[in-house]
């Protein structure tokens, strides 16, 4: 299945689009949203939450320490830290529309 990229040139050329007004504009909201989600995730040392209603929630999960973890290649034991992912989970409008999608 081909996969469709798309880049933050393609999100600034929606914006100003829909808001009608230049890209440059678009460029610093776009960076300015950005920002602020990289502040938000980095701000503390427990784990977050951002809810955006009717799209989804980014939280951020800290994974425990792993001993168990092998390196493929020269088959040695290796430990994984401790560290924060980044997890989303869209919103039941957003799935129900990409379920509408895909039947149809």
């Amino acid at each position: 299945m081909k996969v469709k990229r798309y880049k933050r040139e393609h999100m600034i050329n929606k914006i100003s689009y829909k808001l009608n007004m230049n890209k440059d504009e678009s460029k610093i909201i776009l960076d300015c949203v950005l920002d602020s989600f990289g502040e938000l995730f980095l701000a503390d040392d427990i784990a977050s939450r951002i809810e955006l209603r009717n799209f989804g929630v980014f939280d951020i999960r800290i994974v425990n320490e792993r001993t168990n973890a092998r390196n493929p290649k020269t088959k040695k034991d290796v430990t994984i830290p401790k560290r924060k992912k980044v997890v989303f989970k869209a919103g039941n409008k957003i799935k129900t529309q990409l379920n509408n999608k895909f039947i149809n």
